[in-house]
């Protein structure tokens, strides 16, 4: 699942962002479909391990943070996450999963960095 600031652009943000971040259960089954879908995409760093909470990743054109429920995320549940997620398409049928905004709003106060919490608040300021 897409999270971070490019699920807030797919919110409606403005504040763009370099970094694609994922959310993924940690399980080993996920695992290996992640660590598939990292080398089809044509990984250009080693295939990360996923063996820790969180570990970076590149693909041609974009690198961001691969993370799991085990991240420090505050006294959030991040996993209950997962089954909430928005759906879309793009222009190929390929299916995007991203963080519903409510969940991506709660993130971001969890992780209370400075820019997190400013974001947390474009985010209350979009909700329709």
């Amino acid at each position: 699942m897409v999270i971070g600031q490019v699920a807030g652009i797919m919110h409606g943000s403005t504040d763009l962002t370099g970094d694609l971040d994922l959310l993924w259960d940690g399980s080993p089954e996920e695992g290996r479909a992640l660590r598939e879908a990292l080398a089809a995409t044509g990984c250009t760093t080693p295939l990360p391990a996923l063996d820790r909470p969180q570990v970076e990743y590149r693909v041609p054109g974009v690198s961001g943070d691969v993370c799991t429920p085990a991240l420090p995320w505050g006294d959030m549940d991040v996993l209950s996450c997962l089954p909430r997620a928005v759906s879309t398409r793009d222009p190929e049928g390929f299916t995007i999963r991203y963080v519903d905004l409510d969940d991506l709003i709660r993130m971001r106060r969890a992780l209370g960095r400075p820019k997190d919490l400013r974001r947390a608040a474009e985010l209350e300021a979009l909700r329709p």
